[in-house]
């Protein structure tokens, strides 16, 4: 679904991005891990083809990225303040063109896909809580039924029990859903809880260092974070991250 063929990546005369090959399955889930600046935020973005390669070629589906198969959640929810739940669920759809009655009716779909309560649809952002605003970022995103899901870190402001919750249930979601993800962390566990491989960078010039294989079984529950098998998992992945920052 995703091919990264040889993409590299420079700002002025700084290389952000080494030579990157990446395949990544349709329907996969995948993490991707590294140390700050090492170039996961700039990786992403060349997938969404919100930035452009300095070499190599970025294919999603067998063609270039910036459609409307894709979908992007930022760290930051970036709702628009003025518009209500409804109406910043509802803006892709309106870029799209999709403003007849069937694209309009999965708006209410999506939030109650994300966890929302009606009475939320008509409340303006600074009504709502963070969690509740990441709901909404995440509904948007969702509503127009992509084929891939881009989530750069955004649960990382949210507290850790929050943070959890929101994993289960992006991950539930991800189960009905079946959209290919990638999701950017720096939360190990997180990485681990979610994906089925998580992909580790090196310090920058970012490169991928490690691509490992996470085979809990589906779904996984609050209860796979106490085991020692994931703490196990959760180790590998530091020593390749460790390693990587070297």
């Amino acid at each position: 679904m995703i091919q990264l063929s040889a993409v590299t990546k420079s700002f002025a005369e700084q290389q952000v991005i080494a030579a990157t090959d990446l395949t990544i399955e349709r329907g996969e889930f995948v993490s991707l891990v590294g140390p700050s600046g090492c170039g996961k935020s700039t990786l992403l973005r060349l997938i969404a083809g919100l930035e452009t390669a300095t070499s190599g070629e970025v294919t999603i589906n067998q063609h270039v990225p910036a459609n409307a198969e894709t979908a992007f959640v930022f760290q930051d929810p970036t709702l628009l303040p003025w518009r209500t739940t409804y109406d910043n669920i509802r803006l892709p759809l309106e870029l799209l063109g999709r403003t007849g009655a069937e694209p309009l009716a999965k708006i209410p779909a999506a939030i109650d896909l994300v966890g929302l309560r009606h009475e939320d649809a008509r409340k303006l952002p600074r009504m709502l809580s963070g969690g509740m605003r990441m709901r909404v970022s995440l509904a948007r995103a969702l509503v127009t039924d992509p084929q891939v899901l881009l989530l750069d870190e955004p649960f990382a402001a949210l507290d850790d029990i929050l943070r959890q919750q929101l994993n289960e249930e992006l991950l539930a979601i991800w189960g009905q859903r079946k959209w290919t993800g990638v999701f950017i962390t720096h939360n190990v566990a997180e990485a681990v809880f979610l994906s089925q491989r998580v992909l580790v960078m090196s310090a920058r010039p970012g490169q991928i260092v490690a691509d490992v294989p996470i085979q809990f079984d589906l779904p996984r529950g609050a209860e796979l974070r106490a085991s020692g098998a994931f703490a196990a998992q959760c180790g590998v992945v530091s020593h390749h991250l460790r390693q990587g920052a070297a």
